[in-house]
């Protein structure tokens, strides 16, 4: 495409107003011969080649050029249209770009007036049709830079797109001026990311030589590690670009700096197991000692570790949450610890900043601690009593002023026994102890719990689920709910998918394992242990009750995570079981 064609609509306006201004017709053509842009009788004529012998010998010699007697000039001897050409006068003016002719410039008069008024002006006239050829010229140049600087940023941002870093640049009131993909999928950025605005505030602590700082988006806010570069353009306007990483998991700014009621909200139910727990967050709130959350699996007991954090004066500092049964042993401990600088074979040339050191002077979450090593429990117990830590392949004390909350689906006490955890790390995380009721025991909870999930859901996929009929409500009543309030949502989410446009929760909605499944039910009857032929091992039995945990959910996407919630374990458990048993094919 030629350079005139790249800024067709900037040469119309200038053909426009040479036209206006002489008073005559106006082409201008590319230095191909193809016409651009025209007035009058070549207006609709863009984009023919003209067979014009005048323009070449503009291009030519680079110069203007005057025809005042058209048809018995000599260049006009060569002219195959020269029996049928009007015209009574031509003055053709090259447009010159780093001293190359891109173009030329043709005012044209067809009546002896318009050719006597640019005769009476023809010093002013060329000097003019000069000048346009020098803005034209210059749209040229400003296209040219466009591109070179569009080429430039396209290669800038294939570069960043491929760093393992965050990556963003902010103009100078904190708007997000680009972003690499690390940087979205770590922020949750859409294509509109330009129009957000972004508060960010050091926190004035370092780690690793790096700052710390939080950051506050639409309704989500993130403590990150990294780097502020101040930068400004040519036109001296202000930039920040921020490289960062070792984001924290992303928290709801609802939950953050809220009252103690809106935080407690949350946790949904009034029945008088459920009074006495949130009683007992407000009691705690404010406390530095260590909790420890019990619970089934499904509980909810990760929020209220965040009902403990948002009620108490920590709520506007780092909330960080790890599952230790959901990493694996190896990396475990670099995960809680960090590690600096060459610390073992594959670790980040950077070293890491690990959970502990994020969580400093808020609350650390370790959910399913019972699924912790025996190797690393000690290393945690030093955290609890001394609040110091020493990252792997260093020798640095780094003080901590954090609160450790756990929470476990599992008998630790009787772990204890069978030396499956430290009795000392037991007592240490003891302190305060919270246990959480399962469903079955809040019979009026069931039904408010179910209304909140049913408008959450109904906001998500825009329905409008209104009514559920009374036999579905007395099944639901009767369920034993062995996965608690995570299964009750599960099962919540698929019926408002089911339901209609009448807006009604029917029997024919329930899951199969609800309606069949006899077991699940209260009032189910439970294994005779009377009959001496019956008689198991406890591995045979555990080995029996997995496989059939497993072949319930085996056409469930998530089914060893439902397995393991009905078992009442850990999915890391869960994994080794399976291993144990040799029933890797279910």
């Amino acid at each position: 495409m030629s350079k005139l064609k790249n800024i067709e609509n900037h040469v119309k306006k200038y053909a426009n107003i040479i036209s206006n201004v002489i008073e005559a017709e106006v082409e201008i053509v590319d230095a191909d011969l193809v016409r651009i842009a025209g007035t009058g009788l070549f207006q609709d004529k863009n984009n023919e080649i003209v067979s014009g012998v005048v323009y070449k010998e503009v291009i030519n010699t680079k110069k203007s050029l005057l025809i005042t007697e058209p048809r018995k000039h000599e260049l006009c001897k060569k002219c195959n249209y020269k029996k049928e050409c009007k015209e009574k006068l031509e003055l053709s003016s090259p447009i010159l770009y780093k001293d190359e002719v891109i173009g030329v410039i043709g005012l044209i008069c067809t009546t002896d007036l318009q050719k006597n008024k640019v005769l009476s002006n023809l010093d002013s006239y060329l000097k003019f049709l000069e000048q346009i050829g020098d803005f034209i010229s210059g749209k040229v140049y400003e296209y040219q830079n466009e591109i070179k600087t569009q080429e430039v940023n396209d290669v800038f941002k294939q570069i960043l797109n491929n760093m393992d870093k965050c990556v963003l640049s902010l103009d100078a009131n904190n708007y997000i001026v680009n972003a690499n993909k690390p940087a979205m999928k770590t922020m949750k950025l859409g294509a509109d990311y330009t129009s957000k605005q972004v508060n960010i505030v050091s926190k004035k602590l370092t780690i690793l030589g790096k700052d710390i700082f939080e950051m506050t988006i639409d309704d989500k806010y993130f403590n990150m590690v990294g780097v502020s570069i101040p930068i400004s353009s040519i036109n001296e306007k202000a930039y920040t670009i921020f490289i960062f990483d070792n984001v924290n998991t992303d928290i709801p700014k609802s939950t953050k700096g809220n009252n103690e009621s809106s935080a407690l909200d949350a946790i949904i139910g009034e029945s008088e197991v459920m009074q006495s727990l949130k009683n007992k967050i407000r009691k705690v709130a404010d406390t530095k000692s260590t909790v420890l959350i019990t619970g089934k699996s499904g509980t909810g007991k990760e929020l209220v570790a965040r009902a403990i954090h948002d009620s108490g004066e920590r709520r506007n500092r780092p909330f960080i949450a790890i599952n230790c049964g959901a990493i694996p042993d190896s990396l475990l401990e670099s995960e809680l610890f960090g590690y600096v600088k060459g610390a073992f074979s594959g670790a980040s040339s950077e070293g890491r900043v690990g959970k502990f050191e994020l969580a400093n002077t808020g609350d650390i979450f370790l959910d399913e601690i019972g699924e912790m090593p025996y190797s690393l429990q000690v290393k945690l117990l030093r955290v609890l009593q001394e609040r110091t830590l020493v990252r792997i392949g260093s020798n640095k004390l780094i003080n901590l002023d954090l609160r450790v909350i756990a929470a476990t689906n599992m008998d630790l006490k009787k772990m204890v026994e069978e030396n499956k955890f430290r009795e000392d790390l037991y007592y240490r995380l003891n302190v305060i102890p919270i246990e959480i009721p399962p469903l079955c025991e809040r019979d009026h909870d069931l039904f408010l719990i179910i209304d909140k999930l049913i408008e959450k859901y109904n906001n998500i996929f825009n329905k409008y689920v209104h009514t559920i009929d009374d036999d579905v409500k007395e099944i639901l009543k009767n369920y034993s709910w062995p996965g608690n309030v995570r299964e009750l949502e599960n099962i919540i989410e698929f019926m408002v998918n089911m339901a209609d446009d009448s807006g009604r929760i029917t029997k024919t909605m329930l899951y199969d394992n609800i309606l069949k499944n006899k077991e699940n039910v209260k009032s189910s009857k439970v294994i005779s242990l009377n009959d001496s032929d019956d008689i198991c091992t406890i591995e045979e039995m555990e080995k029996v009750m997995i496989k059939k945990a497993l072949d319930l959910y085996k056409d469930d996407s998530n089914c060893k995570n439902k397995a393991a919630d009905r078992l009442g374990i850990g999915i890391a458990t869960l994994y080794r079981k399976i291993d144990k048993y040799k029933l890797n094919e279910v």
